[in-house]
């Protein structure tokens, strides 16, 4: 046996639930017009897909927070790069382990330090592991 559905029953599924007339509240069925199908019942309608003020504030606060973020870290790379070309000797700088020594030699890719006056002990650093200067040498 075939169930021949309404279009108020395929519209709102949810009155099929119903026994008898709908509750006070409960979602009507929209008025039928003779206007073309799709067509809003009334005045003009909001265009879909419009910008509006909350959208654009939001888009320009997004836009500056990226802005300062790729700013901020360029300026601290150059920072960086800054701090790596000025290591010289007798330098005393802390590594990313939190080794404190002073410098004793420098080489393109590497740095040795002295990290114990009375055992003369020395280690060897990748440049790139030095975190900071801590005190620059007097005499140059």
């Amino acid at each position: 046996m075939t169930e021949l559905h309404t279009a108020r029953d395929i519209a709102f599924p949810s009155m099929l639930l119903q026994a008898g007339p709908p509750a006070a509240g409960a979602p009507q069925a929209p008025a039928t017009t003779t206007g073309a199908p799709g067509t809003p019942v009334g005045g003009a309608a909001k265009p879909a897909g419009g910008l509006d003020l909350i959208t654009l504030m939001m888009l320009g606060v997004l836009g500056a927070l990226i802005l300062s973020m790729v700013l901020g870290s360029r300026r601290e790379k150059k920072k960086f790069e800054q701090m790596m070309a000025s290591i010289k000797k007798n330098d005393q700088v802390r590594t990313v382990g939190g080794i404190i020594g002073s410098v004793v030699e420098v080489k393109p890719d590497v740095v040795i330090l002295k990290v114990d006056e009375n055992s003369n002990t020395k280690i060897t650093v990748a440049r790139g592991k030095i975190e900071a200067v801590m005190k620059e040498s007097a005499a140059t």
